[in-house]
């Protein structure tokens, strides 16, 4: 497939051998999103706090990294200063809400349910791409089935949703600031994927047929 412009890097499959190049570079990229994840639940772990919401956040990051390390590698991937930063935002903002007073009743049974099915719907859709999942813009291969075929990006959607419910579970305005500005990033980082994978014919096919890219009937 091709690259869009000097945007996108080309990645050639590896030879038949055991030790390459690439397959070392794959794997260290590999490693440091699992450790990106790992990192992710510092903070709720950090607290010493037994609450179920701190126990969601830190299963749903640790089960993100252990995905990680065993992704494929891309057909194409986009690698420059904005695709990196897209991704960082969407990523380590969320990762810098701190626990403090937790809520109660509505509030905290509210915040429950966004960081449960945050955590679902996530490793639902990671078991639907398999081992083409992702961090930095790339072609994988496309997936339309499961929750792809309600919205485009189900992944960034659960990581999202389970974001918003941990800012719920310990409100703050430094929590609620961190998730409201983690959207436009993850919006920036949405359009640098599509922009990459419009080149394919059937991610075309694939967003005539499915709309909405975070949110079903509204994003």
């Amino acid at each position: 497939m091709e690259a869009v412009g000097s945007l996108s890097t080309e990645v050639k499959p590896p030879p038949h051998s055991l030790v390459t190049r690439d397959g070392l570079k794959h794997a260290a990229a590999n490693l440091v999103l699992a450790a990106s994840f790992f990192v992710a639940a510092l903070p709720a772990a950090a607290s010493y706090q037994s609450s179920l919401a701190n126990g969601i956040w830190i299963a749903g990051a640790i089960v993100m990294g252990v995905f990680s390390l065993i992704r494929l590698p891309p057909r194409t991937v986009m690698i420059n200063a904005r695709s990196i930063a897209a991704t960082g935002g969407m990523l380590v903002l969320p990762c810098l809400m701190r626990p403090g007073v937790a809520s109660a009743g509505f509030i905290a049974a509210i915040g429950l349910a966004l960081e449960g099915m945050g955590v679902f719907g996530t490793q639902i859709a990671r078991i639907y791409m398999g081992r083409s999942f992702g961090l930095l813009p790339a072609n994988r291969g496309i997936v339309t089935h499961g929750p792809f075929a309600f919205v485009r990006h189900p992944i960034y959607m659960g990581w999202l949703t389970m974001s918003a419910g941990y800012a719920l579970s310990f409100p703050s305005w430094r929590n609620a600031l961190l998730v409201a500005i983690a959207l436009p990033f993850m919006m920036w980082r949405i359009d640098q994927e599509e922009a990459l994978l419009k080149t394919d014919r059937e991610f075309v096919a694939y967003c005539d047929r499915v709309p909405c890219r975070l949110v079903p009937g509204l994003l």
